[in-house]
């Protein structure tokens, strides 16, 4: 039933995965995939890799050799969830496509010699749904297609436990891969470096997909390093801490470890950039991206005083709660109907 209390039929909806990693943009999609399904529509996930087992999804599962039109089945909508699926959505023989943006892929350092081709798949004419406003923004301006932005959802474990202020030796903790150079987390470690010369005995603990490199070890080595948990054992490693630091470069589509610190109520210093800015600029305490002093300077402030950092922590609560599930369900079916019914042609 819409917003005018006019019931709708369910649709039947597929979602395109290029694999199944344990990354924050995998873990949107199917958490989505989850939402639509509780919502009475008929939802497939399909991926080359397997089902995944770090997230425990009910909805169909399809594993296929690739995304050629005959081993896809029939839906209302197709959804690509990266830019390698968008030509596959597109090519589908029934119903509508649209490209789920979670980050601008051809904006990335890793991969310059496919930028070409990423290009090319954004010029496709098909509708988007943008993880950020920004990236909303990016795609309608420069490739000139219509689109909604869907926001991922917070589960209910997300959630914050009574706490006074930070420990008298903080834990502080850094996610995601120190490979991944726009993630920023050598910036993190130098700042924590920093905070430690500045008197405040902090614990490093690190998370990542990937295992701590030597590389990472020399730079900095952690007190504590967590390697693929899985997303509510890191809400309960998250409960823990003192403090987040997320220095991500602009490349950042979303920055979902942000949102569900907030949602935890743990404090966080993150980079002043568009992902960050679009939700949690109110809440958690922005910085340059580039500037570790910075970090570390804004650390020794939240550290340094309950009162601030509790501040901080209700602040980021609050924030929160507009990532509710049933918020963002609604939201994100509304969309769906939106480009389902065709209405996305005629309609901002």
């Amino acid at each position: 039933m819409d917003r005018a209390g006019v019931t709708r039929r369910s649709l039947a909806i597929l979602y395109l995965l290029e694999d199944t990693a344990l990354f924050g943009g995998v873990k949107i999609v199917l958490h989505q995939a989850e939402l639509m399904a509780r919502r009475g529509h008929q939802v497939t996930v399909v991926s080359k890799g397997g089902r995944p087992a770090w997230f425990p999804i009910r909805t169909r599962f399809q594993r296929v050799p690739n995304f050629d039109p005959e081993h896809l089945p029939a839906a209302d909508v197709t959804v690509a969830t990266f830019w390698t699926t968008i030509a596959a959505a597109a090519a589908v023989r029934s119903g509508a496509a649209v490209h789920y943006c979670q980050g601008f892929e051809a904006s990335y350092t890793h991969n310059t010699a496919e930028h070409p081709a990423i290009l090319e798949a954004y010029r496709t004419p098909i509708p988007y749904l943008a993880l950020s406003p920004h990236l909303g923004a990016l795609v309608a301006e420069r490739f000139g297609r219509r689109g909604r932005v869907v926001p991922p959802a917070l589960a209910p474990y997300w959630r914050p436990v009574w706490r006074l202020g930070p420990r008298r030796a903080p834990r502080v903790l850094i996610v995601n891969p120190f490979e991944i150079d726009w993630k920023g987390v050598a910036t993190g470690l130098e700042a924590v470096r920093q905070l430690r010369g500045q008197g405040v005995s902090c614990r490093l603990i690190r998370l990542s997909q990937w295992p701590l490199s030597d590389v990472e070890r020399v730079s900095l080595a952690p007190d504590e390093f967590h390697q693929g948990l899985a997303p509510r054992a890191v809400a309960r490693l998250m409960r823990g801490m003192d403090l987040v630091l997320a220095p991500s470069w602009e490349q950042e589509g979303f920055g979902l470890p942000v949102l569900e610190a907030m949602g935890c109520g743990v404090p966080v210093v993150a980079s002043e950039i568009s992902a960050f800015r679009s939700f949690a600029g109110g809440a958690a305490v922005l910085v340059p991206f580039d500037r570790p002093e910075r970090f570390a300077a804004a650390a020794a402030e939240l550290l340094g005083g309950r009162r601030r950092w509790r501040t901080v922590r209700r602040r980021q609560i609050e924030a929160a709660r507009a990532f509710s599930e049933a918020r963002v369900a609604a939201i994100a079916e509304d969309a769906l109907y939106w480009i389902a019914e065709g209405r996305w042609r005629n309609e901002p």
